[in-house]
């Protein structure tokens, strides 16, 4: 009798097509310098073509190919600059390939004396994508902001409702946002852009009312170091 039973809990992001909410090389607030590492992963025997198409905030997308071996990973350092020539960009990047593949991102602040600071973004994958994105336990005190984003991943513009609540489900603020195909927004400080107080235990929560997928997210910062957690939106309720 085997004693070995199967993880049935394991997570399997890999998929023809995944999605990073946002990568960039930009400067933040309190003199953060935001750069972007990607690692894509080929789990399989035949060797993956990946496409990485990068959606720039503002700008026109670029495209360009990577080939990764069989049970072969590759690391892509600042890629906004060494593989896609920008200085300053941001913006989503989806990975499309005939066979499946796995992603993630580094975004890491250079501009602290102490070093280097990051937060891991997962790329997910296309079909596990609800019409939902909830964050909860966001912190704005003791020396914390919090900023929130959605994607769209989808190749048609949609409306997406935000929702900020406290951690007794008051409704501090709600919106509809207007997304184009492939846009990521970012709401950089929360509590300044919605006039809320700040406080602990927020609630921000993103939903598509058209039934078109979204990636949501939030990314709480220190203020005195600019490290960052990074938080993918789950979808509860859908």
């Amino acid at each position: 009798m085997s004693l070995v039973a199967p993880v049935a809990s394991a997570l399997n992001i890999a998929d023809t097509t995944v999605v990073l909410p946002i990568i960039g090389r930009f400067a933040g607030a309190f003199g953060t310098q935001w750069h972007t590492d990607v690692f894509i992963a080929n789990p399989y025997s035949p060797i993956a073509n990946v496409t990485m198409t990068f959606y720039v905030a503002g700008d026109i997308q670029r495209t360009t190919t990577i080939a990764i071996g069989p049970f072969s990973d590759v690391s892509l350092p600042d890629i906004v600059l060494n593989k896609f020539a920008l200085a300053t960009a941001a913006g989503q990047l989806i990975l499309s390939c005939p066979t499946s593949v796995e992603a993630r991102a580094r975004i890491y602040n250079t501009g602290n004396p102490a070093g280097q600071f990051g937060q891991n973004v997962p790329g997910l994958e296309m079909i596990t994508l609800r019409l939902q994105a909830l964050m909860y336990g966001l912190s704005g005190i003791d020396g914390n902001r919090v900023n929130v984003g959605v994607a769209n991943p989808n190749a048609s513009s949609i409306v997406v409702t935000v929702a900020v609540r406290d951690k007794n489900n008051v409704l501090l603020h709600s919106e509809d946002i207007t997304l184009q195909a492939h846009e990521t927004r970012q709401i950089n400080d929360v509590f300044s852009a919605y006039g809320i107080p700040p406080q602990d235990n927020l609630q921000v929560g993103f939903n598509s009312p058209s039934g078109a997928v979204i990636y949501g997210y939030a990314s709480e910062v220190r203020n005195d170091t600019g490290d960052a957690i990074f938080v993918f939106g789950t979808g509860p309720n859908v």
